[in-house]
């Protein structure tokens, strides 16, 4: 027999279907519909790959959005993204635009067209993208467009990159100013960067990327002036804005406020904007890596660990301050309470004192910036006026504070070692304080509440009184709500008669509801006169009398309402009669309602097998049973 050759037949047709599959993953595929990309919902055209089951945006890439309607009818916001990517990294020329308008609904026809001239404002970004990074010259621009024409630019930067790193000369134009300055090849700011405004001129003096002086019209203000021991290369961005501002001194600082630093910060914006876009969309690394270097003072191991402490302790004691200041029942007590008052001072005076300068320190370690802090010049920037002390002068009579052991903290010495120091001095105080505050605050609430549970107790007691006056107590209901008219005034008698102790709050707060109970089971029993005639009249059926050759009135289900009449409803009235607590009055109570809808209830309904059960039946709580009711407890 000749050997079989299905094996090398069915080898080769998977080696082609394999071979098929992976052609067809690397075909490029298209999608063009609706689109979701940051916040801009529009219509996308885009080529793509799947590759190891990763999609790749390949080839040209187009996003648009307009809206007429939304434009006559009040305005339109648009936008459009076109571009292109490669291997999912945006590549080559892209433009964006952004606009906001709104028309005034004029129309007019030029050729085969209509018209409107439209009202708003136009950003527009444009360049080349190399791989993902920035790269050659880039323009974005904001303007204002009345008419549809160009009134006004509002601003304006052009700034050339080789892969993401600034080069050469840049420009940026703000509506009243406009910066001009230079990087060298590696992205570092160099020479002088001139910010000419309609008022003032500002200019930042770099050397080889260290700002060593900045000049605001007539005044030099020194900044980083070396030799440094150290220096680290950092992006011109928000955090070389903090570590500026804490070199110069507070005045100096405010008359920058508007300046160059304005400026790179709205150009940061747009760049921002433009990278939540990009990133969404593939791989992106389109923020400007604008570069300075900054002195740098690297915090050693014990500094470390004492920043940790002092961000542990922090948090903690800013929770505990807050929860003290903001107190509603603190604020009232202190207006009457001098020990009070005077601590909720101190709580005042250590937020001023430790806990706004801690927040800085623990605000600075977020940002990231306290290893280009020196040390001595951060001290003097959170403590301008000099550290605290541990004994805090509360007012103008000189009345001191000190925390508990306040001699062993020690806040001279190492600027990091004495911010740990005061860290925990603030903690330990600020925990004493509240424990005082907050006893105090509680033994105020429990007055509070004894007053309005015992107005309650008193309002109650009045109805009950009042309700018992208009009635006539003269026949059996009327002795059992005279009987619970006593209960009520011997609890609250009671009450009145006990000593000042710590389970008195806890009494009036279980004689309230209890006295409500009680004046609730009156006039439920109150009411039974009137609940027996709609139950009467409830039970009340046309029958025919052959005698009188007529129809009568005559009471149906007989055992029905013979068991509620003269078994149930005396059974409770008993009962309310005798001893009586709060539980017993609360079950009565809601068994007299209970009873009540229940008869009404059992009118429309096939009662024949219940009526038999009840023939010889006397015991109340078989027939409450009986009943679909929940039986008294013994």
């Amino acid at each position: 027999m000749k050997p079989t050759r299905q094996p090398k037949f069915l080898a080769v047709l998977l080696l082609g279907l394999l071979f098929s599959w992976s052609i067809q993953a690397q075909e490029k595929l298209r999608y063009t519909g609706p689109f979701q990309v940051a916040s801009f919902v529009g219509e996308v055209d885009y080529t793509y790959q799947i590759i190891d089951g990763d999609t790749l945006l390949q080839g040209p890439f187009s996003m648009k959005r307009s809206n007429l309607d939304a434009l006559l009818d009040q305005k339109d916001k648009t936008f459009s993204f076109t571009g292109a990517f490669e291997n999912g990294f945006p590549n080559g020329p892209w433009n964006f635009q952004f606009g906001e308008f709104e028309s005034d609904q004029k129309t007019e026809v030029v050729g085969f067209q209509y018209r409107v001239n439209v009202d708003g404002i136009q950003h527009q970004a444009q360049g080349d993208i190399q791989m993902g990074r920035p790269d050659g010259l880039w323009t974005i621009s904001e303007q204002h467009i009345e008419d549809s024409e160009v009134k006004e630019t509002l601003f304006q930067s052009q700034i050339t990159y080789n892969n993401g790193v600034p080069q050469q000369s840049f420009r940026i134009e703000g509506k009243q100013s406009t910066l001009v300055g230079r990087f060298l090849r590696d992205g570092l700011a160099h020479d002088s960067w001139t910010l000419f405004g309609d008022e003032s001129t500002e200019t930042w003096s770099f050397n080889e990327g260290v700002l060593t002086q900045i000049r605001l019209n007539d005044t030099t203000i020194a900044v980083f002036q070396g030799p440094f021991k150290a220096a680290r290369t950092i992006n011109l961005d928000k955090r070389f804005s903090k570590i500026l501002k804490l070199q110069l001194k507070k005045e100096q600082a405010d008359g920058l406020r508007d300046g160059i630093n304005k400026l790179l910060a709205e150009n940061a914006a747009h760049y921002r904007k433009l990278d939540d876009i990009l990133s969404q969309l593939g791989k992106s690394q389109f923020l400007p890596l604008f570069k300075a270097k900054v002195p740098y003072y690297p915090l050693d191991s014990l500094e470390r660990n004492g920043l940790e402490a002092i961000q542990k302790e922090y948090g903690h004691s800013s929770k505990v301050a807050e929860g003290l200041l903001e107190n509603t029942q603190l604020n009232l007590l202190r207006r009457s309470d001098n020990e009070a008052q005077f601590l909720y001072s101190a709580v005042e005076k250590f937020k001023v004192s430790f806990l706004d300068p801690l927040d800085k320190v623990v605000h600075f370690s977020e940002l990231g910036i306290l290893d280009y802090l020196d040390r001595d010049l951060l001290a003097q920037r959170l403590f301008p006026t000099g550290k605290p002390s541990t004994t805090i002068v509360i007012d103008e009579s000189e009345r001191t504070f000190a925390g508990p052991n306040a001699n062993n903290f020690n806040f001279e010495g190492e600027v990091m070692e004495a911010l740990s120091q005061m860290s925990s001095y603030a903690k330990v105080s600020l925990d004493q304080i509240a424990a005082i505050l907050y006893e105090k605050v509680k033994n105020e609430q429990q007055q509070q509440e004894f007053v309005v549970l015992e107005e309650q107790m008193i309002a109650q007691i009045n109805s009950l009184n009042q309700m018992v006056d208009s009635l006539d107590t003269s026949g059996t209901y009327g002795t059992a709500i005279l009987h619970i008219k006593s209960i009520a005034e011997n609890k609250l008698n009671a009450y009145s008669s006990s000593a000042a102790t710590e389970g008195k709050l806890e009494e009036a707060k279980q004689l309230v509801p209890c006295l409500e109970t009680l004046k609730s089971l009156s006039q439920n029993l109150a009411a039974l006169p009137e609940r027996e005639l709609e139950i009467q009249e409830s039970y009340k059926d046309a029958v025919w009398n052959p005698f009188m050759a007529n129809l009568m009135e005559e009471e149906v289900k007989k055992r029905i309402t013979s068991a509620y009449r003269n078994v149930l409803i005396p059974f409770i009235v008993d009962e309310a009669s005798g001893e009586l607590d709060y539980g017993k009055a609360g079950s009565l109570n809601r068994l007299l309602t209970e009873l009540h809808e229940r008869m009404l209830e059992l009118r429309e309904e096939d009662t024949h097998k219940l009526e038999r059960k009840l023939r010889k039946e006397k015991n109340p709580n078989t027939i409450l049973e009986l009943f679909n009711l929940q039986p008294l407890e013994n």
